[in-house]
């Protein structure tokens, strides 16, 4: 009698019995020669490696996901950051021009490539700038490939969502931060004359 038969009557009358059956034939293999020999064969390793194959492409996948998603995140702080910079630059401003001539927008001698002499609101209506800087010009570090834009609109100050062509004692302010033209964070204000 064989000792795979042996086993097998052995372990009819045991609980994990055919487990073990299972377990005992899945590892022995019968050669040419009439003999008994454990191991695998060429295709149960072909499949087990393909098996562990594919749950490794799943488990990069998932890790390239989560890669990206942080990447993102990361963009959207960034973007926030500057934006935010830039909306707290404005708020400090005037609600309008200081003097007796109102004009909205840009006045004479105020450029559109810097904003060292801007000193109302609405002057920065129409900013847009890339690389980053700071007011007085100086480049901000690691700012590459950014861009700001602002706009400014007059508003009703019951419905800020609510545009007006005319002064109503309210301004919108709208800065988008975006990273390889991609807007990444915007950031609105609401700046009233009182």
């Amino acid at each position: 009698m064989s000792l795979v038969v042996r086993r097998i009557r052995q372990t009819i009358g045991n609980p994990s019995g055919l487990r073990r059956v299972a377990a005992l034939a899945a590892a022995t293999r019968r050669q040419p020669n009439g003999r008994w020999r454990a191991g695998f064969t060429l295709v149960e390793a072909a499949l087990s490696t393909v098996i562990v194959a594919v749950m490794f492409v799943a488990a990069l996948n998932t890790v390239g996901a989560a890669r990206v998603a942080q990447y993102k995140a990361v963009l959207v702080g960034r973007g926030r950051l500057y934006a935010e910079a830039l909306l707290t630059e404005i708020l400090q401003q005037s609600y309008q021009e200081p003097g007796a001539t109102y004009v909205f927008g840009r006045e004479a001698g105020e450029s559109d490539t810097s904003r060292a002499a801007y000193d109302d609101v609405d002057d920065y209506h129409g900013w847009t700038e890339s690389p980053l800087v700071a007011k007085d010009g100086t480049a901000l570090p690691n700012s590459t490939n950014w861009s700001r834009t602002v706009t400014v609109e007059w508003v009703d100050p019951l419905d800020p969502q609510q545009v007006s062509g005319t002064e109503t004692g309210a301004k919108r302010i709208t800065v988008v931060a975006a990273f390889r033209g991609m807007p990444q964070a915007t950031v609105v204000a609401v700046r009233t004359a009182n």
